[in-house]
């Protein structure tokens, strides 16, 4: 067995058991196992050689649910902020195709999005305007690296538009569980390109220095 599958498969499982206490509407449950996923893919990219960058950004990416979960919005978007710049770092430190085509395509869907929500966004139009645009930086870097990272911050950026449409006051029903199913399998794919093609920690912490 691959070292670390079984703390893997267990972030499958929580995501899953996660996913159904927001259907049932189950609080006390959901709040916990919102907490325990990122440590357990953090567990996983640690013994599967992931880089220490993004040890950081999934330690940032719970402090940021923890923050949310508590309904401190503007802080949890400044944890989430630290988690995308770590991103940002590791893919494009590792990319070797800088594409404008992928820059002009997500930078007219930035304007394009916050355009719509702007008018609604009231006091927080600053923090979500700055956040999305360290968004659009780990879509973009994400992109430039294949079609998994690709992928994961694509949904990433989907998850984090629901959640500015909650806050522009559009809301409907299946919002929350979209939000976190999404953000879910971000996480997943984004780590799991990392390590990939990860280094071992070490000669992550070297290259940083």
């Amino acid at each position: 067995m691959k070292r670390g599958s079984g703390w893997l498969g267990a972030y499958g499982v929580i995501a899953v058991i996660h996913l159904v206490t927001i259907a049932v509407g189950e609080p006390w449950s959901e709040s916990i196992t919102k907490v325990l996923l990122m440590p357990v893919l953090a567990v996983w990219v640690r013994l599967s050689g992931g880089p220490v960058t993004l040890l950081v950004g999934l330690v940032f990416s719970l402090v940021g649910d923890f923050l949310l979960q508590i309904d401190q919005l503007v802080p949890g978007m400044a944890a989430f902020g630290v988690a995308h710049v770590c991103y940002v770092l590791l893919f494009s430190r590792r990319t070797t195709q800088r594409s404008l085509v992928v820059v002009a395509a997500y930078g007219v869907l930035w304007i394009g999005v916050l355009a719509l929500l702007w008018p609604d966004l009231g006091d927080v139009r600053a923090p979500v305007a700055a956040y999305s645009l360290l968004l659009i930086a780990t879509a973009v870097t994400s992109a430039w690296n294949g079609w998994r990272s690709g992928v994961g911050g694509a949904v990433f950026l989907l998850s984090d538009a629901l959640i500015g449409v909650e806050l522009a006051g559009h809301d409907f029903g299946a919002r929350p569980y979209l939000v976190m199913a999404t953000y879910l399998a971000a996480q997943y794919l984004l780590a799991s390109s990392l390590v990939a093609v990860g280094q071992p920690a070490e000669q992550d912490l070297e290259r940083a220095a």
